[in-house]
């Protein structure tokens, strides 16, 4: 029997990176999993590889109407929801102190990286409850855990990802809902890989081979995370709940 048999999920931004380990490694799990993506193309994809437990639901996680259309079709389609991965976001290049940082950065990045899960959370938790409880699972970013970081605007909406999330935590803890936050550092997605390796040093804000390689046990592979969250999703988790989960290979520890 499959740690998450019986559980429905929704996953954010599944047709990439983490979020697409993570719809694979649920439905082999007994999941039976929402590919929530505003990609039609990667979405698709991704829910076929996922296998026959998996479906694509086209959503911005951006617009409410979108995220609530997503929660509720998920539930009526499979009969509840349990389970809730934020994993959708990402950060830009142009991002960069707040001193100098163009203001247009701010109004990419917080609507995907904060406005997003809150939104799923907002439309998401009610169906959690309803279903007899479950977990919501959020995706912050080392980042947050370190004051050394240029991305101003990336740290700002990760650091109020950690603090939403505990709040989550405290308040949905009678309802048996669990919410807890990862935060990865580099990982091998097809974005970090194509902005961290092609690029040269010149090209911009620092990121080449040699960042990999000060992490003290090397970058990180979606799997890496995505089995993170795994345990986190199942019922081996049930006494974790609010915790922060560094998952950088210990760089924030230097």
């Amino acid at each position: 029997m499959g740690r998450l048999e019986g559980k429905v999920a929704v996953i954010t931004g599944a047709g990439s990176g983490i979020a697409r380990a993570a719809a694979r490694i649920f439905t082999g799990e007994g999941a039976q999993v929402v590919v929530a993506e505003i990609n039609p193309e990667l979405g698709a994809a991704a829910a076929l590889e996922a296998g026959n437990n998996a479906v694509f639901i086209a959503t911005d996680v951006t617009d409410e109407d979108s995220v609530a259309g997503t929660m509720a079709q998920a539930a009526e389609q499979f009969g509840g929801l349990h389970i809730l991965f934020n994993c959708a976001g990402g950060s830009v290049l142009e991002d960069s102190k707040v001193t100098d940082v163009d203001m247009a950065v701010w109004e990419r990045t917080i609507p995907l990286d904060l406005k997003g899960p809150f939104l799923c959370c907002r439309h998401g938790i009610p169906r959690i409850i309803e279903s007899g409880g479950g977990a919501v699972i959020n995706v912050s970013s080392v980042v947050a855990l370190r004051g050394n970081h240029p991305a101003h605007v990336y740290a700002s909406a990760k650091g109020a990802l950690i603090s939403l999330t505990r709040s989550l935590a405290g308040s949905y803890a009678k309802d048996g809902v669990r919410a807890n936050v990862i935060c990865p550092g580099l990982i091998k997605t097809d974005r970090i890989k194509s902005r961290y390796v092609a690029r040269k040093p010149s090209e911009g804000r620092e990121g080449t081979i040699s960042t990999f390689e000060s992490y003290p046990f090397g970058v990180g592979e979606p799997e890496d995370i995505a089995n993170i969250a795994l345990f986190l999703a199942s019922d081996e988790s049930r006494m974790v709940n609010g915790a922060v989960i560094p998952a950088e290979g210990g760089i924030s520890a230097y």
